[in-house]
């Protein structure tokens, strides 16, 4: 009789340790509606809530809620009516939350639904909405869905064309939800495909947000600006003697993806990106100028036009502590893998040195799954899921893969809670959409 109450504490002890191991499920996440790649997880600040928007129903009609669940138990707790096939959510370190919707309008519109939960993961009852017009043109034009949300109380959102800061709180200044500053890039009569704001990107520590503009078929720039707290973007003047003067202007032919980004130091000085065209890794120091070209990468460049306007490059940058000192590190990633009949570039995950460019380690997936990948907050591990239903987790120094699971259903976007370890994956399986749970550090 000792024996087996012996044996089954073992096996407690192991079931329970198994949960918080690198490659065991803490539990799912069974959501009544449809995601897809856009419909990102954000969490609140202790871990022990996620949020996620579901962009249509199962029978495929247009959706209009966003859900809150426990993480633990992978129980919804709550739901909220906000705007037709939502998608994106961002939230700002006080759980306020702003979710991307559209509106059923002739013009087409979208919608910012402000919304804010309590220390339960419910959503209050009040919510404020922003609503702006976005320029379509053509069948490749889309309502965007990307939007940044601040600490002190304002949001940024591109229309394509413009930029709109808006009110994330009832303040003295301004109301929830007001529109405070609209910057024109792209006016009405020239807004096309090949002349558009295709991405934006805000560093919180110094309110610095980093646009990148399609001027034509292969020429490029990256505007910069900071959000001030009056609400209002401030241009940084990185080229006093141009006429826009917080223009930095790339190398002819040297194409940033749709779907890329800009990455920032740790000390909000210095951004990077890589050319889908010619596979080139650059930083640009802001405040003291030039732009620098560290190093190329075979396996990053796509050549014709149409692949690199289309195949995006992910950067992430972490100063890692290596032997008592530190070593500021790139991550870099082609999540989509192509094959040509001149050639296959297969979807990747580079280390590099910061500093030159230089290779630390190198992983490569073949196969027609896309990716996405998400770094640790030191920098050590890399976790990348596959869309064909396989998780890595890649120990980054040394290039090794640590621990491969294998899922059910397919995975879409990975995401990771820095201050609880708490690793979510979006997934779809039969339609419906699922969030897969588990703390791996």
């Amino acid at each position: 009789m000792l024996k087996k109450i012996g044996l089954l504490i073992c096996l407690f002890l192991l079931l329970t340790l198994s949960v918080y191991s690198d490659s065991t499920l803490q539990t799912i996440v069974s959501l009544p509606g449809q995601i897809q790649t856009n419909n990102n997880v954000v969490f609140s600040s202790n871990g022990q809530y996620g949020y996620v928007a579901s962009y249509q129903h199962l029978d495929g009609s247009a959706n209009n809620e966003v859900y809150s669940f426990d993480t633990k138990t992978g129980q919804i707790l709550d739901n909220k009516n906000v705007g037709l096939s939502p998608t994106a959510i961002a939230v700002d370190n006080t759980g306020t939350m702003v979710v991307v919707g559209s509106a059923a309008t002739t013009t087409p519109t979208a919608q910012l639904y402000i919304l804010q939960t309590d220390s339960q993961g419910h959503f209050n009852p009040e919510s404020y909405i922003s609503s702006i017009n976005i320029p379509i043109t053509g069948v490749d034009d889309s309502i965007p869905n990307q939007v940044i949300v601040s600490d002190f109380g304002y949001g940024i959102f591109s229309n394509k064309a413009s930029l709109y800061t808006f009110s994330t709180k009832n303040a003295n200044e301004h109301v929830c939800g007001e529109i405070t500053g609209i910057t024109e890039i792209v006016n009405e009569q020239d807004y096309r495909t090949n002349n558009q704001l295709i991405n934006i990107d805000f560093d919180k520590n110094s309110n610095t947000l980093a646009v990148v503009w399609r001027k034509g078929s292969e020429n490029f720039s990256i505007l910069l600006y900071k959000l001030g707290h009056d609400g209002n973007l401030v241009p940084i003047n990185i080229n006093p003697a141009n006429q826009i003067t917080n223009e930095l202007i790339l190398p002819p032919g040297e194409i940033i993806a749709r779907g890329s980004n800009i990455a920032f130091d740790d000390t909000s000085s210095t951004i990077y990106f890589v050319s889908s065209s010619t596979g080139t890794i650059y930083s640009y120091a802001i405040y003291s100028g030039g732009l620098v070209e560290k190093a190329r990468y075979q396996t990053f460049a796509d050549g014709a036009i149409q692949a690199a306007l289309t195949s995006p490059r992910n950067v992430t940058y972490r100063n890692v502590t290596i032997s008592g000192g530190s070593q500021p590190i790139l991550y870099i990633t082609r999540p989509l893998g192509i094959t040509r009949p001149l050639g296959k570039k297969p979807n990747t995950f580079l280390a590099v040195r910061a500093s030159d460019a230089s290779l630390i380690s190198a992983n490569t997936f073949d196969g027609q799954d896309s990716m996405s990948t998400i770094v640790n907050a030191s920098g050590t591990k890399a976790y990348i899921a596959m869309s064909g239903g396989t998780l890595y987790t890649i120990d980054v120094l040394s290039g090794t893969i640590s621990s491969e699971q294998n899922f059910s259903n397919n995975l879409l976007k990975v995401y990771l809670q820095d201050q609880t370890g708490l690793l979510a994956i979006t997934g779809v399986n039969n339609y419906a959409g699922s969030v897969n749970l588990m703390v791996v550090e």
